[in-house]
């Protein structure tokens, strides 16, 4: 396969993968508003930080956020944007993607380019958001019922659990969340809400349910989104595929060396003594290891030229 086929290939899975979780993390920051009493703010400033936007600042409101995350193309890691560049990558791969594929993720592109932000209020806005996760999900079943287990399967599959991962990790920094288990904050009467909103923004409230956890305690909450093997969207199980992918690809030029340190570092965070500067910085260490394997993939895979993707 040509490198910069696979490159196409990696990055129209993160794409995919981008866009999804944005619109899940968007569903959940809505629904923590409405269960919120009248009065108790939501830092709106810190999400757009996190989630790498240069166009937050104080003040900023609900609506400004939404437009940067959902419809704007100036924001590269909005869900249109996302959307759009996902689109580009199928289209020069479109002979090595399922054809129901191709039609899921062009009724997707159709779709959220007719939206406009003149009357977005929030309850078109969660329609908008459940019909792109609705497409999202329809894309990778697709995949899973047509495609091939070949070597664009590999690096599809790859892109999809690495940017899972970058994901995990920002939905968990206390800039989103606003809590850090066992830190009193002015959210501290409302912590369940918020607990409970985060494993609604990865597909986790029953699972977590089931695990015998009857309460929404952050501690086991935190433990069971980032080590808990059995939820296949944790932190932990998506980086185990990206190890065993890894160990498939031609050559294994790349290294599990590094995710192995992620893992035990994960396994060793103590959360009963986390503070919200130190899970911050977790976070961001994770994040920056994440980088760092993109890179090893980047140079060994495909055609080196910096980009900002």
């Amino acid at each position: 396969m040509l490198s910069r086929v696979a490159e196409h290939l990696y990055w129209l899975a993160r794409y995919i993968e981008r866009a999804e979780a944005t619109a899940r993390l968007a569903i959940a920051a809505s629904d923590t508003i409405l269960d919120l009493p009248d009065g108790v703010p939501y830092d709106w400033e810190s999400l757009m930080q996190v989630f790498g936007s240069g166009d937050s600042g104080p003040g900023i409101s609900e609506a400004e956020v939404m437009e940067q995350l959902v419809l704007s193309l100036e924001h590269p890691g909005s869900i249109r944007a996302s959307i759009a560049s996902a689109r580009e990558n199928a289209r020069v791969t479109r002979d090595l993607i399922p054809k129901d594929a191709w039609i899921a993720l062009n009724e997707l592109h159709g779709f959220i380019e007719r939206q406009s932000f003149a009357g977005f209020d929030r309850s078109t806005r969660i329609r908008l958001l459940k019909q792109v996760i609705s497409n999202c999900r329809l894309w990778h079943g697709c995949l899973v019922a047509s495609q091939a287990p070949d070597l664009g399967s590999l690096f599809l599959r790859l892109g999809d659990r690495l940017e899972h991962a970058d994901m995990v990790s920002r939905l968990v920094d206390p800039r989103v969340t606003q809590m850090v288990p066992g830190v009193p904050t002015r959210w501290s009467s409302y912590e369940s809400i918020g607990w409970q909103n985060l494993l609604l923004a990865l597909g986790g409230v029953e699972l977590y349910r089931h695990s015998a956890r009857n309460r929404m305690r952050g501690i086991d909450v935190l433990d069971f989104v980032l080590r808990d093997n059995n939820f296949p969207q944790s932190m932990v199980a998506a980086l185990a595929q990206v190890d065993r992918l890894l160990t498939q690809l031609p050559h294994q030029r790349v290294s599990t060396d590094l995710l192995d340190t992620i893992v035990d570092g994960l396994k060793k965070m103590d959360l009963k003594c986390l503070t919200p500067d130190l899970l911050t910085q977790s976070m961001d260490w994770i994040q920056q290891g994440l980088v760092t394997l993109h890179g090893n993939i980047s140079s060994e895979y495909f055609f080196f030229q910096p980009n900002n993707r």
